[in-house]
């Protein structure tokens, strides 16, 4: 079943972390198997070469011999580690490196380096169990930021393990983050293609594809918006799906609209979920009306304030 939920600060800071605490536990009635975080506090880099590497410690391996390897392979690549912080098990990695994303994700991934994430100001934080015992071994809502999004996760079409949580980094990519619940019917057709062009796949999750889908594209140059348009056309299947960018929140409904999305949009914030009752666990306000967008529906906000919106079937049959 799984649930989704996400916040957006409108020209301001806010307690995205306790935010996001509140909307994951709202719903974790949807699945406790795992569940997670993205968030963006919107601090800006101090140069274009330096970015925060997040990487897992897994079980029975030593952080001294894993920060030994990432600073090797970042020197390879003539990169440097500068700090390392740790929440639960993951480290939070200061570099400075001005080559490939890509390349060096892979080329982490080759020696056994399993990366969560990577970007200027992304904080992703996942693992097994839910939303309460994500924070107390993670301690993310004590992190205040712009927007971030959250998961809590019943496993149906991968195995449950803290990589297959949500939300789902673009592998590869820098400071994107999607999560998704549903199915995507196309999704070995679609993966094929993105592996075509020379991407990789860290898991069996048809929801990293989507995460790598709206990279790619805005690599290409495509809005936000623009993508989430398409995507409801190119994505087969029953699904809703939240994706953060630096400066955005989108989500999109297919055409059935089988997975929910409610969300209120104020004039300081938006706060989305599955189910209102995560929705009220931030906004107490009952007087505050609940929307809920239609099937085939694609919206965005930005951190300065706009919003897109558009009703696809409207679209397509000329009555926009």
């Amino acid at each position: 079943m799984c649930g989704i939920a996400g916040v957006l600060y409108k020209n301001k800071i806010g307690p995205v972390g306790k935010d996001l605490v509140n909307l994951v536990y709202g719903i974790r009635h949807r699945g406790e198997d795992s569940c997670g975080v993205a968030l963006f506090t919107g601090a800006k880099a101090s140069d274009e070469h330096h970015w925060l590497l997040e990487v897992r410690l897994e079980a029975g391996r030593e952080r001294a011999g894993l920060l030994e390897t990432v600073a090797r392979v970042l020197n390879e690549r003539s990169g440097r580690l500068l700090s390392c912080t740790q929440r639960g098990t993951i480290l939070i990695l200061e570099i400075e490196y001005g080559a490939s994303v890509a390349d060096l994700c892979y080329a982490l991934d080759r020696v056994q380096v399993q990366t969560v994430s990577i970007g200027k100001n992304l904080h992703l934080y996942k693992d097994l169990g839910t939303g309460d015992v994500l924070d107390r071994d993670y301690g993310f809502s004590e992190i205040e930021g712009t927007h971030g999004i959250g998961h809590t996760r019943l496993a149906t079409e991968s195995r449950v393990s803290p990589d297959r949580s949500h939300p789902f980094w673009a592998y590869g990519f820098a400071d994107v983050a999607i999560v998704h619940n549903g199915q995507l019917t196309n999704y070995y057709k679609l993966k094929r293609y993105f592996q075509r062009l020379g991407y990789q796949f860290r898991t069996d999750n048809d929801s990293e594809l989507i995460a790598i889908y709206c990279a790619h594209y805005l690599k290409e140059g495509f809005s936000l918006f623009e993508i989430l348009e398409r995507s409801v056309t190119e994505l087969d299947g029953t699904y809703t799906f939240l994706v953060a960018t630096p400066d955005q929140l989108g989500f999109a409904k297919d055409k059935l609209a089988a997975k929910p999305l409610v969300y209120i949009d104020l004039e300081d914030r938006v706060v989305l979920a599955s189910e209102e009752v995560a929705l009220r666990t931030v906004i107490t306000d009952m007087s505050v009306d609940v929307e809920e967008p239609p099937p085939f529906t694609v919206g965005c906000w930005s951190v300065t304030g706009e919003k897109q919106y558009r009703k696809i079937f409207y679209k397509a049959v000329g009555l926009e």
